[in-house]
């Protein structure tokens, strides 16, 4: 099992800040109650911090860059609930289905529950239950997002965040494969001295959605010139993440990665 910190230091690596929690600061005896604020109610949705101040802010040694130091509130971020480790499991003859389609488990990796029930009134879209080899009526699919520090600014606090270099059109890319969104991702070097990947796990809505590359990939579309606000709502309707992977560099699920029409 992987601990929540390594977790934090993901969500870091995925917005370029550095990440602690209020539970993490009480422990050390450095949280000033006065500086959390609404900082602990940031969330996996939140569109920006909602307590930056200078104080926040430093510049990283290595790019000269400006990184923001956010603090979260594990227990309005994370759902142990949902956390499973499929670290050793591996693809047997059992299929199963998540809203009606395939759904290809993490196999090999890490997975880190995220606080989503209730989020949007309706639960219907997650299903119910996890040790279920079939659907639940009205839940979605399960597609996987392989994220990079380059490309993912703004995944962690505003979602998902359309881009403009896809070959299918400007949108949100994503893929029901794990293995394909592997050749899409980059690693982040932990504390503790590992090497980690990273993938978002989601839930996608098939009445948005358009398939592309025999399926490998998913689109929701975003229109160029899309006003933020509608963006943001547009993205929100289709794309949810309610996972968060991580898995060890070094270690190896036996199975090839699957790297195919570049547009993740």
């Amino acid at each position: 099992m992987l601990e929540r910190e390594i977790a934090l230091e993901a969500l870091g690596f995925l917005c370029n800040a550095t990440v602690t929690s209020v539970q993490q600061q009480n422990l050390t005896g450095q949280l000033n109650p006065d500086d959390v604020g609404g900082a602990q109610l940031l969330t996996i949705f939140d569109e920006k911090p909602v307590h930056v101040s200078l104080e926040d802010l430093s510049e990283d040694k290595k790019t000269g860059k400006l990184r923001i130091h956010l603090t979260v509130d594990e227990e309005k971020l994370f759902e142990p609930r949902f956390d499973y480790d499929f670290s050793h499991l591996k693809d047997t003859e059992t299929p199963y289905t998540r809203g009606g389609e395939e759904y290809k488990r993490p196999c090999g990796w890490y997975r880190f529950g995220l606080k989503v029930q209730g989020k949007y009134g309706d639960d219907t879209w997650l299903g119910t239950g996890n040790s279920r080899t079939g659907s639940c009526p009205g839940e979605w699919p399960v597609s996987y997002h392989g994220t990079s520090a380059a490309g993912a600014d703004g995944i962690i606090k505003e979602c998902y965040k359309a881009g403009d270099r896809q070959v299918y059109g400007r949108g949100v890319y994503s893929t029901p494969d794990v293995s394909v969104a592997e050749g899409f991702l980059k690693t982040f070097t932990s504390k503790n001295g590992k090497t980690y990947k990273v993938i978002l796990q989601n839930r996608i809505n098939p009445q948005y959605r358009q398939k592309h590359c025999n399926s490998l990939f998913w689109l929701i579309p975003i229109p160029k010139g899309t006003p933020e606000a509608e963006e943001k709502m547009m993205v929100e309707r289709a794309v949810r993440p309610y996972g968060l992977l991580l898995q060890e560099v070094n270690y190896s699920p036996n199975k090839p990665v699957k790297k195919k029409c570049n547009v993740i």
